[in-house]
C-alpha cells in the first residue's frame, strides 16, 4: 500500500468506517493527488478527507451529510451546459468583474434536499435546479456543507476547499476529455526541509499556498492565498509571491486569475502583467461572507464562471511555457536533483541532496564550485548564482540561478544566423569556464537554454548545470560518464580536457545546426569544433575569433 495510506491511518477525528471509505476513494486517484489530500496539517487533512467522503456520497460527520443519490447521473450533461457559451478569448481586465458576477447561463445542478435547505431569495434560487449525480453533490457540498468553527488558518483552508477548490475539480472531472482542462491542484506542503519552501528575508514562505495547473502540469492557470489574519494580508501574499512576470511562465496572457481567503471571507482577484513585473492584485468580485447563504450561493456561481475563465486562459498559453512555481525532480547516482521555478523573483532554485553523494559521483568540491560561480559572475554564455552564490546546509546543496530561459528543445535554430548565435553564446560560456581552469563535461542539448527573443533583442544562449564542472585535464571518477561521451575519443589519454568540451559541444549541436548551416564558412566552423580532442589545436577563445 502507498505511503498516503499510512498517513491516512494516523489522521485524527476519523472513524474506521470513514478511513475505509477514504481509502477506496483515494485508490482511484493518482499517487500525487492522494498524497496531497492527506498531507500537511493533520487536522486540516482530516477535514479535507471528510469533505471528499461527503462529496462521494458517504457520511462525514463535521462536513455535512448527504444521502446517496439513486438514479441516472447526468453530471456530464450539466457540466457541458454550465461552460456554455464558451469564451472565444478571456474577457478584458476591466470587464472581469461583470463577467464573474453574472450567473452562469445554465442552471446549476444541486441535490434536492440541499437546495431545500439553502436559504435563498427567489432570484438566486432560479439559478439552481434539483438534480442527481456527482456534480450535483459537489455543488451541494460547496453551498451547504457546514464550515469549520474557529478563525485559524487551518479553518480557512478547509473553507476554501469546500466552497471553491473541490467544486472546480469536480466540474472539471465531470466534463468530457475534449472540454475539460484536466486541472491539477498543488498545495504548499509547509515542510521546512522541502525545496519548495522558499523563504523571504523575514522568514515567510514565498511559495503560493495553492495553485491550479493545466493537465500537462506546466501551465500555472490560477493561484490562491489563505490566512487567518485578514484579507489584506492574503492579498499582500498574492502580490509578493507573484512579483516576477515573464512570458516564459505566462506566455502572452494579460492577467493571472486568483482568489484569496481569510477566515470565512472569500474574494476573487486578477494579477496583471506590467513591464516585466506583476501589478498589484485587482479585485474582480465582491468580498463574499461565506456564513451568509446568499453570499455563499453567489460564490458558488462565481466559482463556475471562474472555471470558464480558466478554460479560456489555458488556450492562450503556448505549449512551451516553464512550470512556474513547480518543482521538477530527478534521481541520479544515490542523489536527488530538484529545480523550482520561482515566482517571487525570476530565478530557478536548484538543490542537490545528499551533496556528498553527488560530489563523490562527479568529483567536484563545493569550495571549487563556489569559486567558479564567483569568477564567472560577469561572463556571458552561462548561468550565474544570485546573492551569496551556492550554499551547503548540512548535506544539502542549494543555489538560485539566473538567467531563466527556454529549454533548448523549444528553441531550435531555424537559420544559419540562429545557429551562429547559439554557438557564439555557448562558446562564450565554455571560454569563461576554461579560463578558470575547469571544464563542463556534460555538454548535452538538454543543458543549453536561451532567452526569448524580442524585436529589439535576439535570443541569447547559455550553458546550464555548472555543478558537473571539474578541474581540467583530470581523470573523471569511475562512475562519471554523462550521456554522449564517445569511447576512445572524448577523453585524451584517459583525461577530460578543454578540447573534450569543444568536441562534446560540437556533437551536441551538430544535429540541430547542420540542417540550417549552408555557407562554406559555417560548415568549416562546425568541422573545427568537431575536431577529435587529441587533434584539437584551438581553444574556445580562438574559435570565437574564427
Amino acid at each position: 500500500m502507498a505511503d498516503w495510506s499510512t498517513t491516512l491511518d494516523g489522521l485524527p477525528g476519523l472513524t474506521a468506517a470513514q478511513k475505509g471509505n477514504a481509502r477506496l476513494i483515494l485508490m482511484e486517484k493518482s499517487e500525487k493527488e492522494a498524497s496531497l489530500l492527506v498531507s500537511g496539517d493533520p487536522d486540516v487533512a482530516a477535514e479535507a478527507i471528510k469533505a471528499v467522503i461527503c462529496n462521494r456520497g458517504g457520511t462525514a460527520a463535521g462536513a455535512g451529510s448527504l444521502p446517496a443519490a439513486a438514479g441516472t447521473d447526468n453530471s456530464e450533461e450539466y457540466a457541458k451546459q454550465l461552460v456554455q457559451p464558451a469564451l472565444g478569448s478571456p474577457p478584458q481586465l476591466g470587464d472581469l468583474q461583470r463577467f464573474l458576477t453574472e450567473p452562469p447561463a445554465a442552471q446549476i445542478p444541486i441535490i434536492a434536499n440541499a437546495l431545500d435547505a439553502a436559504i435563498l431569495t427567489p432570484a438566486r434560487r432560479l439559478h439552481f435546479v434539483a438534480a442527481l449525480g456527482q456534480l450535483a453533490r459537489a455543488v451541494a457540498v460547496s453551498m451547504t456543507a457546514p464550515l469549520p468553527p474557529g478563525d485559524s488558518e487551518a479553518c480557512t483552508v478547509i473553507t476554501e476547499h469546500l466552497v471553491v477548490v473541490s467544486l472546480l475539480l469536480e466540474l472539471d472531472k465531470a466534463l468530457p476529455t475534449d472540454l475539460c482542462i484536466g486541472l491539477v491542484m498543488e498545495r504548499d506542503q509547509l515542510d521546512s526541509t522541502a525545496l519548495m519552501t522558499v523563504k523571504s528575508r523575514g522568514g515567510s514562505s514565498l511559495r503560493p499556498d495553492g495553485v491550479l495547473r493545466g493537465n500537462s502540469g506546466r501551465r500555472l492557470l490560477a493561484k490562491w492565498e489563505d490566512t487567518a489574519s485578514s484579507m489584506e494580508q492574503a492579498v499582500e501574499d498574492l502580490r509578493k509571491k507573484t512579483a516576477a512576470w515573464t512570458q516564459l511562465y505566462y506566455g502572452n496572457i494579460e492577467y493571472l486569475p486568483c482568489f484569496a481567503a481569510a477566515g470565512t471571507q472569500l474574494q476573487f482577484y486578477a494579477i496583471s502583467r506590467a513591464s516585466g513585473m506583476a501589478a498589484a492584485p485587482r479585485a474582480i468580485s465582491p468580498r463574499y461572507d461565506l456564513t451568509r447563504a446568499g453570499d455563499r450561493a453567489d460564490a458558488v456561481m462565481a466559482t463556475i464562471k471562474f472555471y470558464m475563465l480558466l478554460r479560456a486562459q489555458q488556450a492562450r498559453y503556448p505549449a512551451d511555457v516553464l512550470p512556474a512555481g513547480a518543482v521538477m525532480r530527478a534521481h541520479g547516482h544515490d542523489f536527488t536533483r530538484e529545480l523550482l521555478f520561482r515566482t517571487d523573483v525570476l530565478a530557478v532554485r536548484k538543490r542537490l541532496s545528499p551533496w556528498s553523494a553527488f560530489a563523490s559521483w562527479c568529483g567536484m568540491s563545493f569550495t571549487r564550485l563556489q569559486e567558479l560561480y564567483r569568477a564567472t559572475a560577469e561572463r556571458q554564455g552561462l548561468v550565474h548564482a544570485l546573492e551569496d552564490g551556492p550554499t551547503l546546509n548540512g548535506d544539502v546543496y542549494s543555489v538560485d540561478i539566473v538567467p531563466v530561459g527556454l529549454p533548448s528543445s523549444n528553441a531550435l535554430p531555424a537559420s544559419e544566423d540562429d545557429a551562429r548565435r547559439l554557438l557564439h553564446g555557448l562558446l562564450h560560456g565554455l571560454a569563461a569556464i576554461h579560463k578558470e581552469g575547469c571544464v563542463h563535461r556534460d555538454l548535452r542539448w538538454d543543458n543549453f537554454a536561451c532567452s526569448p527573443s524580442s524585436p529589439s533583442s535576439p535570443s541569447r544562449w547559455f550553458l546550464l548545470d555548472l555543478e558537473t564542472c571539474a578541474a581540467a585535464d583530470q581523470r573523471p571518477p569511475p562512475a562519471f560518464e554523462p550521456a554522449g561521451w564517445q569511447p576512445r575519443t572524448t577523453l585524451v589519454n584517459g583525461r577530460y580536457t578543454r578540447a573534450s568540451d569543444l568536441f562534446q559541444l560540437g556533437r551536441a549541436v551538430q544535429p540541430h545546426c547542420e540542417q540550417v548551416v549552408d555557407s562554406a564558412a559555417g560548415k568549416a566552423f562546425l568541422e573545427a569544433i568537431l575536431t577529435p580532442p587529441a587533434m584539437q589545436e584551438r581553444s574556445a577563445e580562438q574559435l570565437l575569433d574564427h
